[in-house]
């Protein structure tokens, strides 16, 4: 349930829902997309959409001569295993090799270096908004 509200939320977000009208009253203009997507560049946000997926960030450590990052980071798909790098501004999927895993570490052996800013918290729902501005922005049921 908490993906589709937060689907049409971020779909609100990219500007897919229509303005509320009433007779007599001018609508505003259509929101500016909360997100725009750039083969091989990434995902570029809003603040706004930053602040409402909860997005956070954090560098990629080595322990041991190991990257390790929170498994939070990682975004399991039928595509592989992914994080988000930081990309100038932009948020680029990366495909990573995972090594050993505990409840709370996960170790990245191909993918990543000490130091890149990966997301940590709103991996989720960063994907989601790539997917929606992939598959051609529409995220609302009846297709408007």
């Amino acid at each position: 349930m908490r993906n589709v509200i937060l689907a049409c939320s971020l779909a609100v977000l990219a500007g897919c829902g229509k303005p509320a009208t009433s007779v007599g009253i001018e609508s505003p203009a259509p929101a500016a997309k909360a997100a725009e997507f750039k083969k091989g560049q990434g995902l570029l946000l809003t603040p706004e959409a930053v602040e409402f997926i909860g997005l956070r960030k954090a560098e990629a450590l080595t322990k041991s001569d190991r990257v390790v990052l929170p498994r939070q980071a990682l975004l399991r798909t039928s595509e592989g295993v992914f994080i988000f790098v930081a990309n100038g501004q932009r948020w680029l999927r990366t495909p990573v090799k995972v090594g050993t895993e505990s409840a709370e570490t996960a170790e990245i052996t191909d993918g990543v270096l000490e130091g890149d800013l990966v997301v940590v918290a709103g991996v989720r729902d960063l994907w989601t908004a790539e997917l929606q501005a992939i598959k051609g922005g529409v995220g609302c049921a009846d297709g408007h």
